[in-house]
């Protein structure tokens, strides 16, 4: 029970940290008031009535790999289709380059919780061989988030290849973590811990993705190390 509380009270605080990012995004949209409203609005609804559904899916152990297809993968692939099919909408691309890149980068930082991995191989509760690649990876990609959102605020020069390092280095996790578990699970993970799979681990890939695309093509604008100051400094 202790950890069916914990997995819903930390998805529900991330996904409204994710929403408050797009939402930041939304502001800067040109248009008129309306339009931002129903981006608003309907990011928000559509944000809780995906979570509370792959809720109540999973607490009824629907995600099971042993039927045909297996659906795990489908929930995971399917968030992922989704989410780079919308970057087809001029004004979700709009919303997405309008978010301050650090903040694309800095929100990973929860993923620091991916030490409990760890804790949990230690106690003999699940295999070493993927708590640790698991563990070990999830946590370096948040404690790193911080330290490459700051190098990137201030301006230093280094910070744009840091920032698509780490990127890579934090979906390459995401992608070991899925492989090496859907590997030794069998009919599938259980609730709540499936919650990771089919709900964290695509929001994660896709804000890493979304961060790297700006890196790449330059869209992500990095403030000059003079400006970072003099803006730290009147705050």
């Amino acid at each position: 029970m202790t950890l069916i509380i914990v997995q819903t009270v930390f998805q529900s605080i991330t996904s409204t940290l994710h929403w408050l990012g797009f939402f930041s995004g939304i502001r800067a949209l040109d248009g008129s008031k309306a339009r931002k409203w129903v981006w608003t609005f309907g990011s928000a609804i559509f944000a809780f009535t995906m979570l509370l559904g792959i809720l109540l899916l999973a607490s009824d152990n629907f995600f099971r790999n042993d039927v045909a297809p297996p659906r795990v993968p489908l929930a995971l692939g399917g968030t992922l289709l989704f989410g780079y099919l919308l970057l087809l909408s001029r004004d979700f691309r709009a919303i997405i380059a309008s978010i301050p890149p650090h903040w694309l980068i800095a929100i990973q930082t929860s993923r620091v919780i991916g030490a409990v991995f760890l804790i949990r191989w230690w106690q003999g509760e699940i295999p070493g061989v993927f708590a640790i690649p698991a563990g070990v990876g999830d946590f370096l990609t948040g404690l790193f988030a911080p330290l490459v959102a700051y190098w990137w605020y201030t301006g230093k020069p280094y910070a744009r290849t840091a920032a698509i390092l780490w990127n890579l280095f934090g979906m390459a996790d995401l992608v070991n973590a899925v492989t090496i578990g859907s590997s030794i699970q069998g009919a599938g993970i259980v609730f709540p811990v499936v919650m990771a799979p089919i709900y964290a681990v695509p929001r994660a890939f896709l804000i890493h993705s979304y961060s790297l695309i700006g890196l790449l093509r330059g869209t992500s604008k990095q403030p000059s190390s003079v400006g970072a100051v003099e803006l730290a400094a009147k705050a």
